[in-house]
């Protein structure tokens, strides 16, 4: 294409900024020596970019995104394209049309793509695995091509839980000592009149905090009743055991625990011991560990229940949980101290029902053995509760 005569460009430039400045056509006919100064700066304005195909290695990972059946992958690939290649827009915006046309077709012209993808879009692995192994049965012609896809699954899936889990570690190393504290709390309450006349209340906080490298616990409970005037119940207890991790099974423990029994005869028992632990069981739906260790106990027994003693004795524990169900679970705590004079056991068994979000409610039993009880008292005590939990 020839170039267009220098006047007759300049007179193309010039006109709309004559009209702008109220000049009419037939003034602007006449040549004016200050023209140039006013054409320059539109010669010179900013012209739109030319148009560039898109690079192979971009439309590859369209491509791919697409092939994956993931919309989220397509849409998140496709919008750094766009970011990334300002001068390809049309043709980006052309392959995700025909992509959308596709979609909005009716039925995939591939059925075992469009089952395997919708399997994928779940994330549910064992879903994926079991459409694929089908698909295979029934297709063994394409067994290539669905390994292929499941290949591809597998991989994005390990770098996401990867991801996943590298991000839950920074976020547990930048929390405070505060932070990542879940729980419960429970309570409940008692009350008969006639014969006999009672009245009783159960209280109960349970924390814990999973850390990189070692986890807390914390427990409190009191439980308080009162029957025909006189205290017939008055137990609290007070517990902290932080854990760490010695591998992805064995643990090393410590343990703090303080209780108080009026009806048992003593006002103040304290325990402390450390050991080690082990997790035999870690499945989703049931846990099972075990942990031993020295401890020492001291007991302050109540003025005409008896002198108080100190002893050295092993420390033997159990913890047990089963999702019966996914609203209902079983759980077992039992504990184990044996010394010279005495040996005492303790074990706790709930089972909890959800109700309604955090919501629960818990029916337990516990049981408390002393072999060696002041005069007066029974060897075995036990309690058994129903109380609502609420979960955080």
């Amino acid at each position: 294409m020839t170039a267009l005569p220098r006047f007759i460009a300049r007179g193309l430039l010039a006109a709309p900024v004559l009209m702008v400045m109220g000049i009419g056509p037939a003034q602007a006919a006449a040549p004016d020596l200050a023209l140039p100064s006013l054409v320059i700066p539109l010669a010179t304005m900013p012209v739109e970019p030319e148009t560039l195909p898109l690079p192979d290695p971009v439309r590859a990972m369209i491509d791919a995104a697409i092939a994956s059946g993931e919309r989220k992958d397509v849409e998140t690939v496709v919008s750094l394209a766009k970011a990334t290649n300002p001068k390809s827009i049309a043709e980006i915006e052309a392959i995700l049309a025909v992509w959308q046309a596709q979609n909005m077709a009716g039925p995939d012209a591939d059925p075992i793509h469009q089952m395997l993808a919708a399997a994928m879009a779940s994330k549910k692995d064992s879903d994926v695995e079991a459409v694929g192994s089908l698909a295979k049965k029934t297709n063994p012609d394409r067994i290539a091509d669905i390994d292929t896809m499941l290949i591809d699954y597998r991989a994005r899936r390990t770098a996401e839980k990867k991801a996943e889990a590298d991000a839950a570690r920074a976020k547990l190393a930048a929390a405070k000592f505060w932070q990542n504290w879940k729980g419960e709390g429970q309570i409940g309450a008692s009350q008969s009149s006639g014969n006999t006349r009672s009245a009783g209340l159960s209280l109960g906080l349970a924390l814990n905090r999973k850390g990189i490298d070692w986890d807390q616990r914390f427990r409190a409970q009191a439980d308080y009743q009162r029957t025909n005037g006189s205290t017939s119940m008055e137990r609290y207890l007070v517990e902290y055991e932080p854990q760490i991790k010695v591998s992805d099974r064995a643990f090393a423990f410590g343990l703090g625990r303080w209780e108080r029994d009026r009806v048992l005869g003593f006002g103040n028992r304290w325990n402390a011991s450390a050991g080690f632990g082990y997790r035999f069981v870690t499945g989703k739906a049931m846990t099972l560990s075990l942990k031993a260790g020295p401890a020492w106990r001291e007991t302050d027994y109540l003025p005409g229940r008896g002198q108080s003693e100190s002893e050295l004795t092993g420390l033997a524990g159990l913890d047990f949980g089963w999702a019966l169900s996914p609203t209902l679970k079983l759980t077992q705590v039992a504990s184990t101290a044996i010394g010279e004079r005495n040996t005492a056991a303790s074990s706790l068994t709930a089972l909890n029902a959800k109700l309604i979000g955090g919501l629960s409610a818990r029916f337990s039993y516990s049981a408390e053995l002393d072999t060696n009880p002041p005069p007066g008292i029974e060897n075995v005590d036990t309690l058994t509760r129903f109380t609502l939990v609420y979960g955080f």
